[in-house]
């Protein structure tokens, strides 16, 4: 009888241990979704209510690595950059971050995605308030970002991004479901 209850114990540890791995692969999976429709819609209000083109705000983003140059035309280079730096950087921390979150407080719904995911979102500021500035003037002598993106939009992006955490549930049931097959 002892040991049909350690067996148990292990199999129930075990069963944990991989619900705890698929949490936080749906966390980082959606955190990539995430930080895509926080891209495209920021690339649409650049080009609707900000007159620029499509793309330049990945070309802003692109600017750590280009400096002022990332910004001359279409510098398909800083566009390449932007796209990896946004998903790799921050859209890969905060999925890694919401990951944790849901495995702790065991994140099942829409709205409570939406909630945690809003308050990420906020938290994300952090990098446009202190780390951005921080890096730009380092490398550049001056804070491109701040100068180029309105913060009003930057705060519109965060929650949209935040937002964007609704769809966990989903991802999550389509990481488990992959897990069974």
């Amino acid at each position: 009888m002892e040991n049909v209850l350690e067996s148990n114990g292990r199999i129930e540890k075990s069963v944990q241990s991989v619900s705890a791995r698929k949490q936080m692969l749906a966390g980082i999976i959606t955190g990539q979704v995430a930080g895509l429709i926080m891209a495209v819609v920021v690339m649409f209000v650049f080009a609707v209510f900000l007159g620029k083109n499509f793309l330049f705000p990945v070309q802003v983003i692109g600017s750590m690595a280009f400096g002022e140059s990332a910004l001359q035309g279409l510098n398909f280079g800083a566009i390449l950059a932007g796209l990896i730096f946004h998903q790799l950087g921050p859209a890969l921390l905060w999925g890694f971050v919401f990951g944790l979150f849901a495995k702790k407080f065991s994140i099942e719904t829409v709205g409570t995605a939406i909630k945690f995911g809003v308050g990420l979102g906020v938290i994300a500021m952090v990098g446009p308030y202190l780390l951005i500035p921080t890096l730009m003037k380092a490398l550049h002598g001056v804070d491109i970002w701040g100068r180029e993106v309105p913060i009003f939009w930057d705060w519109a992006a965060h929650l949209v991004f935040g937002i964007s955490f609704a769809f966990y549930p989903m991802i999550q049931a389509k990481v488990g479901s992959r897990a069974l097959n």
